[in-house]
């Protein structure tokens, strides 16, 4: 029986991200077969498409933004207003928020809620208040941010509650996800096909989705490339 799983590699000298297949050893090998495929294809799809991460989706995208972020990152912070400006100016990008809570419990609180307020149809306003709210975040300022985005929090509670699996789910694809990009902090982007690590201004993000638009081979390498 086939043991392949499929994995995300990321070049050294470009920071071009590809899909591989991988033996239970973690070793890379060939592409060998249309089924082979089928599971690097099924990699790409749990990076660039969840149901539950919460997505700014135009009716209308031709690139796609990752971020992986947390509510108490100064740099996510700043990346947030540039990601809002870009938004707000080109219409053709989707952006997926992937919380990723590494700065202590009130930020996996924090995050945890955030997810659960889609279930209101609030997550935008709600995911822009927790990223203005004072720092270090506390309970009550995420509750503050909640009320600012017109949530109703005990239904946010109430839901949080009832779909906890789905969430730490999230939350545990999210952390696996950043383990195989080999990030070492928040925030991080997959643009296209490139992994940025780091911070980003609004110009920086113009430059990586233009030359997102340039690239429009699929982030899918059969080899292993030189340099990983």
């Amino acid at each position: 029986m086939k043991s392949l799983i499929a994995v995300a590699l990321i070049t050294a000298t470009t920071g071009s991200i590809v899909w591989a297949a991988s033996s239970p050893s973690g070793q890379p090998q060939r592409v060998t077969s249309d089924i082979d495929a089928d599971e690097i294809e099924k990699t790409r799809r749990a990076f660039l498409d969840d149901e539950l991460a919460p997505t700014i989706k135009p009716a209308s995208y031709d690139v796609t933004i990752v971020e992986y972020t947390d509510y108490q990152c100064p740099f996510c912070r700043t990346a947030h207003d540039a990601l809002l400006q870009l938004a707000a100016k080109d219409k053709k990008v989707r952006i997926i928020y992937r919380d990723w809570p590494i700065f202590g419990p009130q930020s996996e609180r924090a995050a945890r809620l955030a997810i659960a307020s889609q279930w209101q149809g609030k997550h935008p306003r709600f995911h822009d208040a927790l990223m203005k709210a004072p720092r270090p975040l506390t309970e009550e300022a995420i509750r503050a941010a909640a009320r600012k985005a017109g949530l109703d929090w005990a239904k946010l509670e109430a839901d949080l509650k009832e779909r906890s699996a789905d969430v730490n789910a999230l939350l545990e694809r999210n952390d696996q996800q950043t383990m195989l990009l080999g990030l070492e902090g928040t925030p991080g982007f997959i643009i296209g096909n490139k992994l940025y690590p780091g911070g980003m201004t609004f110009a920086a993000l113009q430059e990586a989705v233009a030359e997102a638009r340039k690239d429009k081979s699929r982030p899918m390498v059969p080899l292993t490339p030189e340099g990983i």
